[in-house]
């Protein structure tokens, strides 16, 4: 017959609590890429790793994370009917915030639109929505600028979207 130990009883207990306060606490947020690209109609690589990044960036930042599916917008038409299904799955989804996050590419100057280029993208604006009431709890942007050819590849994009998320967090801790 195995004994009883109350140490390892009143460890997972001690633990179990901790856990469950943590996840009390924590924010849930989703998030969308909505792309801004006058050259394609088909979502970028670019913006598939911007998104991996983001996810990692805001799960490791202790938040209960989810993304929606990148978008492709044509215009703000689109804008707005990609955030009225947004919002509407954010809440579903029980997340306190939606954050928008648009990427402007500018890919006619680009020898190579289709690859992971930092080059390819002009500038990321993203706005902070709270889901209770659709309002705007913060909003920033940020501009490539000239890219080194050194950054210009996929670890860039990825160094450039880790700065974002950075900002992007930092506003959501404040709320």
């Amino acid at each position: 017959m195995t004994r009883f130990c109350w140490r390892k009883f009143i460890c997972a207990s001690v633990f179990l609590a901790a856990f469950a306060l943590f996840s009390a606490s924590a924010a849930a947020i989703s998030f969308q890429i909505v792309q801004h690209d006058p050259a394609q109609d088909k979502i970028r690589a670019a913006s598939s790793v911007m998104e991996g990044v983001f996810f990692d960036y805001f799960f490791d930042s202790g938040h209960v994370a989810t993304n929606i599916p990148t978008a492709v917008s044509s215009g703000e038409g689109d804008d707005d009917d990609i955030f009225c299904g947004s919002i509407s799955d954010s809440r579903s989804g029980l997340c306190n915030y939606l954050i928008m996050i648009f990427v402007d590419y500018d890919g006619n100057g680009s020898t190579n639109p289709d690859a992971v280029l930092l080059s390819n993208i002009k500038s990321v604006s993203w706005i902070i929505y709270d889901t209770a009431n659709e309002s705007i709890m913060g909003k920033g942007e940020r501009a490539v600028g000239n890219v080194p050819a050194k950054s210009n590849n996929a670890t860039g994009v990825k160094s450039f979207t880790k700065k974002l998320a950075a900002d992007i967090n930092s506003a959501v801790k404040k709320k």
